[in-house]
């Protein structure tokens, strides 16, 4: 007894000394354990205690693991949204936490059963370190679980889905806040003083706010796009101002990554939003058929007629928005046509199905064209050539010629003299060589 007494005496000036409630607390159950199990079965008081706790930690893990499971099967057919999630992010580091409880409870028996001082102050402070960081734990499967049922709601759920953009907001906000309240607690319990930390921390926050203005501007530009939402995960978006243009897939805090048409993904600063134009061509309530089509001008007389049938053509299709402004009309008179101007708002905002649109409407405005005899208008030139040219490439004789030949014609048996001689001429001319070779031959006979 007094050896008992002792090693009370002892343990009781080590929790004295580390200032523990808890410790003077397990002294005493430790005392009145060693006396009831040396009287019983003749083993020391910590040894029993030990093989206590494992076979409680075993059972409550047992019991939390076994109801924890059926619970999430059940509660996974429950219209609300949090409760499933709550069980899901709570049944692994409920488990984990037992154990590292029961881990720090034996440490601390087998420090106080063999008189070692400080080992319960360090054992207590490392449990409530390591409760921190399971309470973050259980945040962050929270918030992931809750993400997921905030973007699809359960099957039977009245709730309306959340956007992603939205949700992801969420969970990101709240997982900041509850790391650095964590991160607060933690610190008061290592025995730092938070409000001279707050106090450092206003003037250190300038340098290091200064030294890493971009990291702090990018950061402020994520939460910016997450408040105000100029655009949302799998928006398609564009800049007019830099060479960005693609489908939203990642908005984080620092970073956002949009995946371009061709392929590779491009990583945007966030604080470049705040800089830049961006269009949301996504958010389109209809897109703009606007296009110019020219008629030959010889077909200007059909131009009322085929700018009608053209209007009635858009209004009685059900992809064109007869609510909003239908404009055909002839605009101006071209180079080489006559050019007819054709605006109205689709109701597809999708790039395919619009391309499909605007494709059947310019083929139905060239049947029109057709059905009243016109055509469409090809780039042409004409030239305009006039009637009676003279050519003034002869000689004077030939002139002469021609003034004596209309001086014959008008006495016929001159002009019949007159083509005879030239017709004998011109037989003479031809057979010339023929009978200059003739005379060569009879010469050589000779």
């Amino acid at each position: 007894m007094a050896q008992q007494s002792g090693s009370g005496g002892s343990s009781s000036g080590g929790s004295q000394s580390g200032g523990s409630e808890a410790t003077h607390y397990w002294q005493q159950l430790l005392d009145s354990t060693r006396e009831w199990s040396t009287g019983y079965f003749g083993l020391p008081g910590w040894v029993l205690m030990i093989i206590l706790v494992v076979l409680l930690v075993l059972l409550f893990d047992l019991i939390c693991a076994f109801l924890l499971g059926r619970l999430e099967r059940r509660l996974n057919k429950s219209p609300r949204r949090w409760d499933d999630a709550l069980v899901h992010a709570l049944r692994g580091p409920l488990r984990l936490w037992l154990w590292l409880g029961g881990l720090c409870a034996i440490l601390t028996l087998g420090a106080q059963g063999f008189d070692i001082s400080g080992v319960t102050f360090y054992a207590s402070l490392f449990f409530g370190l390591s409760t921190l960081a399971i309470i973050f734990w259980v945040e962050v499967r929270l918030m992931q679980r809750l993400e997921q049922r905030l973007v699809f709601p359960p099957a039977h759920s009245r709730a309306k889905p959340v956007d992603q953009t939205s949700a992801s907001a969420i969970t990101k906000i709240t997982g900041a806040l509850t790391l650095i309240l964590v991160l607060l607690m933690g610190l008061q319990m290592l025995g730092v003083s938070v409000s001279s930390l707050l106090a450092v921390g206003g003037a250190g926050g300038i340098l290091i706010g200064f030294a890493a203005r971009d990291v702090m501007a990018n950061f402020f530009g994520g939460m910016v796009v997450h408040l105000d939402k100029p655009f949302q995960v799998g928006h398609w978006i564009r800049s007019p101002d830099r060479e960005i243009e693609g489908v939203v897939e990642d908005i984080g805090w620092r970073l956002t990554r949009i995946r371009t048409f061709a392929g590779p993904p491009i990583y945007v600063p966030n604080a470049a939003f705040s800089r830049i134009t961006i269009e949301t061509p996504s958010r389109m309530e209809a897109r703009l058929l606007w296009e110019n089509v020219g008629i030959r001008y010889q077909d200007a007389g059909a131009i009322e007629s085929i700018t009608t049938d053209i209007r009635e053509m858009l209004d009685q299709d059900e992809e064109i928005n007869s609510d909003e402004m239908i404009t055909v009309t002839f605009s101006q008179y071209g180079d080489y046509s006559l050019n007819l101007m054709i605006y109205a708002l689709s109701n597809v905002v999708d790039w395919q199905g619009y391309n499909e649109i605007r494709q059947r409407i310019l083929l139905k405005v060239r049947d029109i064209i057709h059905q009243h005899g016109a055509e469409l208008a090809l780039p042409a030139s004409r030239i305009y050539v006039p009637d009676e040219i003279r050519l003034s490439n002869g000689s004077k004789q030939d002139d002469l010629e021609s003034e004596g030949d209309s001086r014959q014609d008008s006495d016929p048996q001159n002009s019949r003299s007159a083509s005879a001689s030239r017709v004998r001429e011109k037989d003479k001319g031809t057979r010339a060589p023929f009978d200059t070779e003739q005379n060569s031959e009879s010469d050589g006979d000779a």
